[in-house]
C-alpha cells in the first residue's frame, strides 16, 4: 500500500540533498571540532558554515546561534538558565510540552508562573499578557506558531511589549522556521528555539538564538563548547544538515508557500464539493496546517481508520499522542468537549500533490459516511 503522510507538523522526511551531505560528513569529516589539528579544524569549519547559514536565514549574527540537540533542549536552556527563585514567568496554556512540562520544576525552585489562554482565534494577545504582568516578571515565553493549530502569534508586538517593561522575551519557533519569514533585526526577542526536523532536516539537531549581550546559565556542564553554554562534543552531521536544510528552506520559501497555498485551496474546495460538515479552528495560520473539526465524529477513531487506509494524520499534537482526551487548547478556545474530541490535525507540505489532497478528502468522506450509516443502523 502506498502511504500518504499528512503529518508534516509532527516531523518532515529528510531532504535527499541534506541526507547526502550528512553522509559525506559522517564518512569524511570525522575530527573533533575542538581539536586544533587539520581534521579538527575541518570539522570546526563545517560547524561555522552552518552557523552562518542559520544566521543568514534569521538575519542575526553567527555568534548568536548556539547549537543544541533539539528545540526541547533549547527551551529548557532558556527557562532554567534565566529564571531564579522569586522571578515570575508569563507563558501560555497551549505551549509545547517542552515548555509546559518544565514548569513544575520551576515552581519547585520558587518561580511564579502565569499561563495566559488563547483567544477564540487561537492567538495569544498582548492584552492577555499585559493583564498577567507582575512587578517581578522576568521572562515572557510565547510560541511563535502553535503546533496544533498552526496559528501565528504577534511575536513582534509581544517582544516590543516585553522590552518596554525591561522583560526578557523568548519564543519557541520550532513550527515557524522554514515556513514563514523570520527577521530577528525586526522581531525583538532575546531567545528563539529551533529544530531541524520540522524543515526537512535531521532529527537530533536544534539551535537557540541568544541575542548578543544577554547572559545565560548553561544547562549542561562539561567542556567549553558553544561559548561555554552547551557542553559535549558536537553532532557534526546533524549540525551540518541543519544548516543546509535551513538554507534550502529559505531559498525556496516563496515557491513552497505558493505551492502549499494551492494545496490548501484544493483541500477546502474538495471538502465543500463533497458537502462534508466541518469547521477549522484558529485563524492567521501558517500554510498547510489545519486543525479541523468534523462534528459528530470521533477524532482519535478517524485517525486510526485513516492509518489503516494508508493515510497519516494526527489527533492533536504528536507529542501528546497516545491519548484520546479532548485537547485542552481547544477547550480553552471555547470548543465544546464533543467538538474538541471530533477534531484532528492535518498538515501537508512541499512534498505533496493535489492528487494526494483529493485522495485524503475522498477517504475521509467515505469513512464519515460509513460511520453515519453504522450509527443509523445501530440507532
Amino acid at each position: 500500500m502506498e502511504r500518504i503522510y499528512f503529518d508534516i507538523s509532527a516531523t518532515t522526511p529528510l531532504n535527499p540533498k541534506v541526507g547526502e551531505y550528512m553522509y559525506t560528513l559522517q564518512k569524511e569529516v570525522y575530527g573533533n571540532p575542538s581539536s586544533i589539528h587539520r581534521e579538527g579544524q575541518a570539522a570546526h569549519a563545517v560547524m561555522e558554515k552552518s552557523r552562518r547559514q542559520l544566521a543568514n536565514v534569521l538575519n542575526c549574527k553567527p555568534d548568536e546561534i548556539i547549537f543544541t540537540s533539539s528545540g526541547t533542549e533549547a527551551n529548557n536552556m532558556v527557562l532554567k538558565g534565566i529564571l531564579k527563585s522569586g522571578d515570575h514567568l508569563i507563558s501560555s496554556s497551549y505551549e509545547h510540552p517542552a515548555i509546559l512540562k518544565v514548569l513544575p520544576s520551576l515552581e519547585e525552585w520558587g518561580i511564579e508562573i502565569t499561563l495566559v489562554k488563547p483567544n477564540s482565534s487561537g492567538q495569544i494577545t498582548v492584552q492577555a499578557i499585559e493583564s498577567a504582568l507582575q512587578d517581578n516578571t522576568r521572562l515572557i515565553s510565547i510560541m511563535q506558531v502553535n503546533n496544533e493549530l498552526g496559528c501565528i502569534n504577534p511575536l513582534q508586538e509581544i517582544g516590543e511589549f516585553a522590552h518596554s517593561h525591561n522583560i526578557l522575551c523568548h519564543s519557541d519557533a520550532v513550527q515557524a522556521l522554514g515556513k514563514i519569514p523570520l527577521d530577528l533585526q525586526r522581531i525583538p526577542v532575546d531567545f528563539l528555539s529551533m529544530s531541524a526536523h520540522k524543515l526537512y532536516g535531521p532529527k537530533g539537531a536544534g539551535a537557540l538564538f541568544k541575542r548578543e549581550g544577554i547572559s545565560l546559565d548553561p544547562l549542561l556542564h562539561g567542556g567549553g563548547q558553544e561559548g561555554n553554554l552547551r557542553a559535549s562534543t558536537e553532532n557534526l552531521a546533524g549540525i551540518g544538515g541543519f544548516g543546509l536544510a535551513a538554507e534550502l528552506a529559505a531559498i525556496s520559501l516563496e515557491e513552497n508557500t505558493d505551492h502549499i497555498n494551492d494545496l490548501e485551496n484544493c483541500f477546502l474546495s474538495h471538502l465543500d464539493d463533497l458537502e462534508i460538515n466541518y469547521f477549522i479552528n484558529g485563524k492567521n495560520r501558517i500554510p498547510g496546517v489545519f486543525n479541523i473539526t468534523f462534528p459528530g465524529e470521533d477524532g482519535s477513531s478517524l485517525v486510526m481508520k485513516l492509518d489503516l487506509a494508508g493515510i497519516s494524520i494526527s489527533f492533536g499534537a504528536a507529542c501528546a499522542s497516545g491519548t484520546s482526551n479532548a485537547s485542552g487548547m481547544l477547550l480553552d478556545m471555547g470548543l465544546s468537549e464533543a467538538d474538541a474530541r471530533a477534531s484532528v490535525r492535518i498538515s501537508f507540505g512541499k512534498i505533496h500533490s493535489r492528487k494526494e489532497v483529493k485522495k485524503v478528502i475522498d477517504t475521509i468522506h467515505s469513512l464519515i459516511k460509513h460511520s453515519q450509516l453504522t450509527d443509523a443502523i445501530e440507532g
